[in-house]
């Protein structure tokens, strides 16, 4: 219920105190909510191992991330994600990457800047077809991204990152 519905009511005082009290408490909270995320992305994959050449494919990763521990300004939290890119090819399997990491995240919230940079650590597992079949193969997989947050609107971010990790 929002103040204006509260005062039209004719309600009490109190109760729009207790509404606005509320709607600041959950301001406040935000912060420290699960926030999701969709975004464009790009993998370049490539075979040291077996010098069978290398392949960069574009797709979506979508995740998940908290910043659970507020130490200030520096936000301490976790992240989880999972990625799926395509590249065409001249196979006729394409080339597929998909993967999923999870690690830490620390970030930076200072109400004066209208960004928040970011750094985070993961691990997980990705999988690779190399164009040459229909099935993939998996790996263990770490990665190191960073980035910024901008706020569109309330509950709506832009977010520029790049990461760099390697699969083994």
């Amino acid at each position: 219920m929002t103040r204006s519905t509260v005062l039209r009511a004719g309600r009490s005082f109190l109760p729009a105190v207790l509404v606005l009290a509320s709607a600041e408490f959950t301001a406040t909270a935000s912060q420290a909510q699960l926030c999701l995320y969709a975004m464009g992305s790009g993998g370049h994959f490539s075979e040291a191992a077996a010098q069978s050449g290398s392949i960069t494919a574009w797709g979506g990763t979508f995740g998940v991330y908290d910043n659970f521990v507020p130490l200030g300004p520096v936000q301490l939290g976790g992240d989880g994600r999972l990625f799926v890119q395509n590249s065409g090819n001249s196979t006729p399997y394409n080339n597929k990457l998909l993967g999923a990491l999870v690690g830490l995240r620390l970030a930076l919230h200072a109400p004066a800047l209208p960004f928040r940079p970011y750094i985070q650590a993961e691990v997980g597992g990705v999988g690779t077809n190399n164009g040459d079949s229909s099935s993939r193969t998996a790996s263990v997989a770490y990665q190191v991204q960073g980035g910024v947050d901008v706020t569109l609107f309330p509950h709506l971010d832009l977010r520029g990152e790049y990461g760099a990790g390697q699969a083994s």
